[in-house]
């Protein structure tokens, strides 16, 4: 968002992020989202966001040590997954939520090569344990939005933009 000059603070929420019994990965992403815009008054513009990896019907959340992180690079080494980033918009009391999605495929990699990337880039922090910046990290290629999958769903963004254009620093001459 500061590529786009927007005149924004963050102020992350505290959020509870353990999926709930039966939930959909869909139902899950737009819950978190949407809970992620924290406590709203009406007079207020919110945008929070979040990002998922879904193999098959499983989300693959942040993993919480070394053996966590090779056992999902392992099960996603060498196929493809989907991401799922989830937009939320609060503004003149209504709440709005939009997602994108994105296909990834991944390299096959033995389990030396697994854990050197863990070593290196230490991806704790990054649901799937990976991040598609990374150099030579696991994503062989993609389909959809490079954004998307690294956390920010920017085309559904900008489908907004009616509801964020008075934000942009040049406007407020």
């Amino acid at each position: 968002m500061e590529s786009l000059d927007l005149d924004f603070r963050i102020e992350p929420e505290d959020v509870d992020e353990r999926p709930l019994p039966k939930e959909s990965p869909l139902e899950y992403l737009r819950r978190i989202t949407l809970a992620k815009l924290g406590t709203r008054t009406r007079d207020e513009f919110l945008v929070s966001c979040d990002t998922i990896v879904v193999q098959e019907t499983s989300i693959l959340q942040k993993p919480e040590n070394v053996s966590e992180a090779a056992e999902m690079l392992r099960n996603l080494s060498g196929k493809a997954h989907l991401v799922y980033s989830g937009l939320g918009i609060y503004r003149d009391g209504l709440e709005q939520f939009a997602f994108d999605s994105s296909r990834v495929y991944f390299h096959s990699w033995d389990e030396d090569r697994i854990l050197k990337y863990i070593e290196q880039y230490k991806p704790f922090d990054k649901a799937g344990s990976y991040g598609i910046q990374d150099k030579n990290g696991p994503v062989r290629h993609y389909e959809g939005s490079y954004t998307n999958i690294l956390g920010f769903p920017i085309r559904m963004f900008y489908q907004y933009h009616r509801l964020w254009e008075g934000y942009l620093k040049g406007n407020q001459a």
